[in-house]
């Protein structure tokens, strides 16, 4: 909140800075958020798959031949025992998918998406000018209601997704001064740039 005994430039520079900061925020939360949410989905339809073709081999087993032993993989067993391992795995597989979810928490990152990208559109227009404080007021709003709604990130993949927003950002800038390179010899610059100023 700013100090109303504080000169009016000062107010509006500390709007600025605020207007700023959140801005980022929002930009390093969205490429987080999408991250996770594109690792839930490919995690849950490779549980769902993985389902589906256990049931899938239990049906060709149960249509297999007269003979009682059936080799798989150089093991040999009956038919009833391969179809009962299968029946345990399609059940381990489907409880946890029921328990993880990670299709429900991918929705649940979409919808995180979308709120952070249309609030992401809203700091793209600067605020004119005299009406800093009051535009840098409205969104910090915006942007308290959307972190609350927003599900959280994981400590334990928080400095591993900063790390790859801020690749994308510089990778991205590296493209638009470049824009012949492909994306990556750009990777391979931002390296290189890294372990340039490792080694300094």
């Amino acid at each position: 909140m700013p100090d109303p005994a504080q000169a009016p430039e000062e107010i509006v520079r500390q709007a600025m800075v605020e207007f700023s900061r959140q801005r980022r925020l929002v930009d390093q939360s969205l490429t987080m958020q999408a991250r996770l949410r594109d690792r839930d989905r490919v995690v849950g339809t490779l549980l769902i798959c993985a389902m589906l073709v256990a049931s899938l081999i239990g049906v060709a087993f149960a249509f297999a031949g007269s003979n009682p032993l059936l080799t798989v993989l150089g093991v040999s067993a009956t038919r009833a025992t391969w179809l009962g391992w299968l029946a345990f795995c399609t059940a381990v597989l489907t409880f946890i998918e029921l328990v993880v979810d990670r299709r429900g928490a991918a929705q649940l990152r979409a919808d995180a998406v979308r709120i952070l990208g249309a609030l992401k559109s809203e700091y793209r227009v600067p605020p004119h000018p005299g009406t800093e404080v009051a535009e840098a007021a409205r969104l910090s709003e915006r942007y308290g209601q959307a972190m609350e709604t927003v599900p959280s990130v994981p400590d334990r993949s928080f400095n591993r997704l900063k790390a790859a927003h801020l690749r994308k950002v510089e990778i991205s800038k590296v493209l638009s001064t470049y824009p012949g390179m492909s994306y990556l010899q750009a990777r391979r610059t931002v390296a290189k740039r890294h372990r340039n100023a490792g080694r300094q």
